[in-house]
């Protein structure tokens, strides 16, 4: 006869085994969206160095030539499929596959073999990428058509090199550009008082800008007006400008979310902070700005944070009950339509608004 104890025992999971998923790892999947996504911060991708990617399901291999020449690839080679990932070398301009040396210049073509006989026609499948922003970025289209439009490069002009950071968490992108117009959580879950749209939700085909501001009450400092002048471009880039009036200060801020897979998101932080402008004590400002980004960037990423297990345990409303003081959600879900291409023959995606409620 079996115990019940014993039974627990043989129920209980192994050492080390995961635990059931979340009822977000659950829900149904929305599709990837269209748009450009980062894979990496740029000077994580010094001359010379390869770098593997998960990408919508699939490896990606990014590299920068010596001469400073960012490529994004398919990892395997067409020789015989060695991954370029696992050993793969820059040379120069080339990036030569680890198997037999077979290199390929950035236009992806093979000039050479590792034994010097004549390369065969072979071809790298290259991405469509930019260095934008500090990130380096790379198109998804699901029907495989080239880019449409381009990220806008924002101004860093008298702030410092940014503190940033990389989290992986279950969620979609589209939930994150969400939160840039959902003005009504950032009093509860952030502790701002009177938050409101300063400026109305105004798209302009795959970007949009919105502004917003709210009071952040400091210790021993008092209550002070943050404003938000919020840029997005598509469901990939998210910038915004704070500046906090009676300080003079300002911060610059980015969060670029990534699909990894259907259920997984990476997110890629940077906050920087700067003080003062155009003033006689620039060196000073710019010392000062370096130690508050420093010293306040890991809180500005905890502020972010705060919504993390929040969008983990969520599932999407398709036809959401909003209320007054919510911010532009409705405008914000109609605008995110133009991201989701039709299913085809080859993906098979349904499209967003053939989705039940939840993911």
């Amino acid at each position: 006869m079996i115990h019940v104890a014993d039974l627990r025992r043989l129920l209980r999971p192994a050492p080390g085994a995961q635990e059931p998923p979340p009822l977000a790892q659950q829900r149904p999947r929305r599709p990837y969206p269209d748009g450009w996504f980062a894979v990496a911060f740029a000077d994580e991708l010094r001359p010379g160095r390869v770098l593997r990617r998960r990408f919508m399901g699939e490896d990606l291999v990014v590299y920068r030539t010596r001469s400073g020449v960012v490529r994004v690839v398919e990892p395997y080679c067409p020789h015989l499929g060695a991954h370029l990932g696992y050993g793969g070398v820059v040379d120069g301009e080339e990036i030569v596959c680890p198997f037999h040396h077979f290199a390929f210049e950035p236009d992806g073509a093979c000039v050479r073999t590792g034994y010097g006989t004549r390369p065969p026609a072979a071809r790298l499948a290259r991405r469509e990428a930019r260095e934008v922003n500090g990130a380096i970025v790379v198109w998804h289209h699901a029907a495989g058509a080239p880019p449409t439009w381009e990220i806008a490069t924002q101004s860093m002009d008298g702030f410092p090199a940014p503190f940033r950071q990389v989290s992986t968490i279950v969620d979609h992108p589209q939930d994150v550009i969400e939160n840039a117009v959902d003005i009504g959580h950032i009093g509860p879950v952030h502790g701002y008082r009177h938050p409101r749209v300063r400026r109305p939700f105004e798209a302009d085909g795959p970007s949009f800008t919105v502004a917003a501001a709210g009071e952040r009450v400091f210790p021993l400092a008092g209550s002070f007006e943050i404003v938000f002048d919020i840029v997005v471009h598509g469901l990939g880039h998210l910038w915004v400008n704070a500046t906090i009036p009676r300080l003079h200060a300002a911060a610059a801020f980015q969060a670029m979310a990534t699909p990894l897979d259907p259920l997984h998101v990476e997110i890629r932080f940077s906050v920087a902070l700067r003080v003062g402008a155009g003033s006689a004590h620039a060196r000073a400002q710019l010392l000062l700005s370096r130690l508050l980004t420093s010293g306040l960037g890991p809180a500005f990423r905890r502020d972010l944070g705060q919504d993390f297990p929040i969008w983990e345990h969520r599932v999407y409303v398709e036809r959401p009950r909003l209320a007054k003081g919510d911010g532009p959600i409705a405008a914000y879900r109609r605008w995110v339509e133009q991201f989701y291409s039709p299913p085809t023959a080859t993906d098979g995606r349904a499209p967003l608004a053939a989705l039940s409620p939840g993911r």
